[in-house]
């Protein structure tokens, strides 16, 4: 640990903490004290934390004293995370409907800030939160970053949309974030919506001067980062990790940022909308859900828990959150919790494979859900990814996007690298396709190109069909 590093977590940090009303430090602590309770006291502590919270909802927040009210509840039915399914699935669009009645009544004598979703479709959702809330995540958060290696007051160079670069915030407010993050979280932050060469090269010259320790970014972001320095052959400073968050890790993702960066990658999901939080440990074999700070379920179409390993819509009890309460809150995810436990020993379960938002998976009309690494896979000929040919191949294509339209149809746009590429040369991907899609009609559309979405994030699948209700 750098003599900085030190002087962050024991002056800096604290000092911080004292400025913004903030407990960072103290809850990073913590988060490292609880990253090894045993499986029965992680249970214990959530389920205590879910009735002190539903007491809470049922005391001072309308919209969950009616749904109790009207489904005959009280606050002792639900003492632990199965009693959840009594509850209701709450909705972005129900959050939008019942706004002001989900806000508690004692707000006035919590810290209360202001939050909102990045944004995955351009369109980001406002809601409330505890400042305990940010202080527990943030812990958490900084928690993952010391398994990877990385530590607190070391220099991190992040390239992500709205959801870490907050471009949106009032002068003196966006002035004091910055100071903050420059000085205390050693965080340079640079907008990624740009994905032009011309602003990569921005992006790769500020990261050069900066030679930060780590590197965090959408995956997409940091993914065409890192093709731009190979492509031109640029030098790359010593960096010891790499941090993707935001959106779905492909394997070429993760093995092209390996490559080009010399360092290991590991992967975060979060939802700052549900407070739920899950990182990679130094194992890779899966994401470590934050199980002392939220409930999180996956359920099918009806609102039914499904087993582990099945993939559905991941639902999430922020346990901290007590301004605006997110009880079983439907985030707009589909994933999967995995059946075995990391071999690090550590007892937290583990989120498998993230599928993707909703209507950025793909469904075949049997009902299957085809996650991004089988899409990859498929446009690989003859399905395989290992000989040099079907490499080549592959390579022919700069980009491409799955468009599925509310019948089950597909469109497949390729961006080829050279425009004169003949359109027969892709024939084989319709073929593919036509495997695990067996009645759906699929066609291969030549672009010019596919941007990403408003927020940044790489627009890779999307789909108007779905055989959720």
């Amino acid at each position: 640990m750098s003599i900085y590093s030190i002087i962050d977590r024991k002056i800096l940090i604290p000092l911080g903490d004292k400025l913004k009303d903030r407990n960072l430090h103290g809850e990073f602590a913590e988060a490292m004290r609880t990253q090894w309770l045993s499986e029965k006291d992680l249970a214990d502590l959530q389920n205590r934390k879910l009735q002190l919270l539903v007491r809470h909802c049922y005391e001072n927040v309308p919209y969950y004293r009616n749904i109790f009210d009207q489904r005959n509840l009280t606050p002792d039915d639900i003492r632990t995370r199965d009693d959840l399914v009594k509850l209701p699935i709450l909705t972005k669009q129900l959050i939008k409907e019942h706004y002001d009645e989900i806000i508690s009544k004692d707000i006035s004598q919590r810290k209360a800030i202001d939050g909102s979703t990045g944004g995955s479709t351009g369109t980001p959702m406002r809601f409330k939160e505890d400042l305990e809330t940010w202080n527990k995540l943030k812990g958490v958060n900084l928690r993952g970053w010391a398994w990877a290696g990385f530590n607190v007051g070391e220099k991190l160079f992040t390239l992500a949309g709205n959801s870490l670069v907050k471009k949106n915030t009032e002068g003196r407010k966006l002035f004091l974030k910055n100071l903050y993050d420059r000085l205390i979280m050693r965080n340079n932050k640079h907008d990624c919506t740009d994905i032009t060469p011309e602003a990569l090269r921005t992006h790769y010259d500020a990261m050069m001067k900066y030679k930060p320790a780590g590197i965090r970014g959408y995956a997409s972001s940091l993914y065409f980062l890192a093709k731009y320095i190979e492509q031109n052959r640029l030098p790359v400073c010593q960096v010891k990790v790499v941090f993707t968050t935001g959106e779905k890790l492909h394997p070429k993702y993760r093995y092209k940022l390996q490559q080009v960066f010399r360092a290991p990658v590991f992967d975060g999901y979060g939802a700052s909308d549900g407070g739920v939080t899950a990182h990679e440990c130094y194992m890779h074999e899966g994401l470590h859900i934050a199980e002392e700070h939220c409930v999180l379920e996956i359920v099918d179409n009806t609102g039914n828990i499904l087993p582990e390993g099945e993939v559905g819509h991941v639902l999430t009890t922020d346990l901290n959150n007590y301004v605006f309460p997110f009880l079983r809150y439907k985030v707009g995810d589909l994933a999967y919790i995995k059946k075995e436990l990391c071999s690090c020993g550590r007892k937290h379960r583990l989120l498998g494979e993230v599928i993707g938002r909703e209507g950025r998976a793909v469904y075949n009309k049997q009902g299957r859900p085809f996650s991004s690494i089988v899409i990859d896979n498929m446009m690989f000929k003859d399905l395989d990814i290992h000989t040099e040919e079907c490499q080549r191949l592959y390579e022919k294509m700069e980009r491409f996007q799955i468009r599925q339209d509310s019948h089950g149809d597909l469109r497949i746009l390729i961006k080829p690298v050279d425009s004169k590429e003949p359109r027969e040369t892709f024939d084989y991907v319709k073929d593919n396709f036509r495997i695990y899609f067996p009645d759906s009609k699929v066609d291969i559309e030549f672009v010019d190109d596919i941007p990403p979405l408003p927020s940044g994030k790489e627009d890779y699948c999307v789909s108007d069909f779905s055989v959720f209700q």
